[in-house]
């Protein structure tokens, strides 16, 4: 593999049984999970925001509605493949999903880059958001189950950080003038995909499987002590964490893998679900997507000369909190970030609309609001990165049980691509319709989901996921049987 495995020189002798965290396999594996994954997703999710101008003079016939359902493409086929990722992962594992995902992820590639017409385009976007919803339940499962747990929370993030990433390099790669003229080589552009797929396809076979999977799914527990000596490097820590596995199996009242039933029959499963459920509507319902894919529109409407130059600088801006974050994860823990912030969102949306208002209002006297409004979007995406952006994915992996982690996890990011579609897809109408008011809405909608965070959501920090689940129990049976 990538490194010789030993026993004794990787344990701290001031700690005994302490892994020396960071092993050339584990971050091998970790890369290739992001990179060939996540990024993906970034890059899908920010491709469109300054391209659709390029777009409507290639295909000519491009309507509003028309280039709506584009940029609703790849939420479209995200639904599907959220929805199927757990199931899939359960029965394959977390390797093969990933290496199987590619198939999609390449055939959408190849049809947007070559597009012939705009249905092409269209067809190639709902099979790489396929892909990408895939990709947006399996990562994050797969990187959490290969962590040890005290890094849970700052590898947990590197999944957010690379959809960042990836959002960065298309607002970059599609600046007009950044590398020539676009509109001469916009097919290598959507192309670009193709890259972190060969990466992942090339080196994913080096890696180990998720031993939580060879363990609680295969019932290999021989496989699974031997994926994490090659992880941690270290034969000891291997078998104290193949016995953590067999303490946890023993103690649990079955250990037959949960149905679909039981995650809504099961009180305490089922506000755990609620709970995955919401931190994912927490995350696409706050508008961020609308922001990320309508960005230049929203800055140029606030008086932006450069609103191609300006999403250039969010994704930036984004990057580099996501980044700041992965420190403050496991110090300040999971829910504090969460509340953190919401609460900057929601000061930064009323700021936004207070703004748009005003300009709305009087847009001669009012020379102001411009820059307040940059201003506010940029502090939204500062706030948004700290907490909702990585923490809902983090979490799904951290609140389940093996034996439901599958399925919750395939239902939670369904919900997450459900979310994202409906905003995507509403808000050019929506903004059309409330404007200048728009904001004032999704300031209540993060509103609501800052309070749920406060009442519902556990701190999960260096947390063992038994404890999380005796938390969850206990908070269920304060409330009658038809609540929760």
């Amino acid at each position: 593999m990538f490194d010789d495995v030993n026993n004794e020189k990787d344990v701290d002798a001031n700690n005994v049984g302490q892994p020396k965290v960071w092993t050339c396999t584990l971050l091998v594996a970790i890369s290739v999970a992001v990179i060939g994954s996540s990024l993906q997703f970034g890059f899908q999710t920010g491709c469109m925001a300054n391209t659709q101008g390029t777009l409507r003079d290639h295909f000519k016939d491009v309507s509003d509605t028309f280039m709506s359902l584009i940029i609703s493409g790849v939420p479209i086929g995200g639904l599907f493949g959220g929805l199927s990722a757990g199931i899939i992962a359960d029965k394959v594992g977390r390797k093969k999903c990933m290496m199987l995902n590619n198939v999609p992820v390449l055939i959408g590639t190849v049809l947007m880059s070559v597009a012939w017409n705009k249905y092409f385009f269209l067809i190639g976007r709902i099979f790489i958001g396929f892909g990408c919803g895939i990709a947006t339940g399996v990562a994050p499962m797969y990187i959490s189950e290969i962590s040890p747990v005290s890094v849970k929370g700052a590898v947990g993030v590197s999944h957010q950080f690379m959809i960042t990433f990836g959002i960065l390099i298309a607002f970059v790669m599609s600046i007009k003038g950044a590398l020539s003229s676009f509109s001469e080589y916009w097919h290598m552009y959507f192309a670009f995909p193709a890259l972190p797929a060969l990466y992942q396809l090339i080196l994913l076979p080096l890696c180990p499987e998720s031993p939580n999977w060879l363990y609680y799914n295969k019932e290999r527990e021989d496989l699974a002590r031997a994926a994490l000596t090659k992880l941690r490097n270290s034969r000891s820590v291997a078998d104290q964490e193949v016995d953590a596995m067999i303490k946890e199996r023993t103690t649990a009242t079955s250990s037959v893998m949960v149905s679909y039933k039981q995650l809504f029959s099961d009180r305490t499963l089922r506000l755990t679900l609620i709970i995955g459920l919401a931190l994912q509507g927490a995350q696409q319902l706050s508008g961020v997507n609308a922001i990320l894919n309508y960005g230049p529109d929203i800055l140029k409407t606030a008086g932006l000369t450069n609103p191609d130059l300006g999403t250039g600088l969010l994704g930036g801006i984004n990057v580099f909190m996501t980044f700041v974050s992965v420190p403050l994860m496991d110090k300040l823990g999971r829910r504090s970030l969460m509340l953190l912030g919401q609460g900057g969102m929601i000061l930064s949306f009323i700021g936004l609309a207070i703004a748009q208002k005003i300009h709305n209002g009087s847009p001669d006297g009012s020379s102001w609001t411009a820059p307040v409004s940059v201003a506010t979007v940029v502090t939204f995406i500062i706030f948004f990165a700290v907490g909702p952006g990585s923490i809902p994915w983090l979490i799904i992996a951290e609140i389940f049980t093996a034996d439901a982690r599958g399925k919750a996890s395939s239902l939670c990011v369904g919900a997450n691509w459900v979310c994202n579609l409906l905003v995507v897809l509403t808000y050019d109408q929506l903004n059309k319709a409330l404007s200048p008011n728009t904001f004032f809405l999704y300031t209540g909608i993060v509103t609501f989901f800052f309070i749920f965070t406060i009442f519902f959501v556990p701190e999960t920090k260096k947390k063992p996921v038994e404890q999380i689940v005796r938390e969850i129990k206990t908070q269920a049976e304060k409330f009658p049987p038809t609540v929760f």
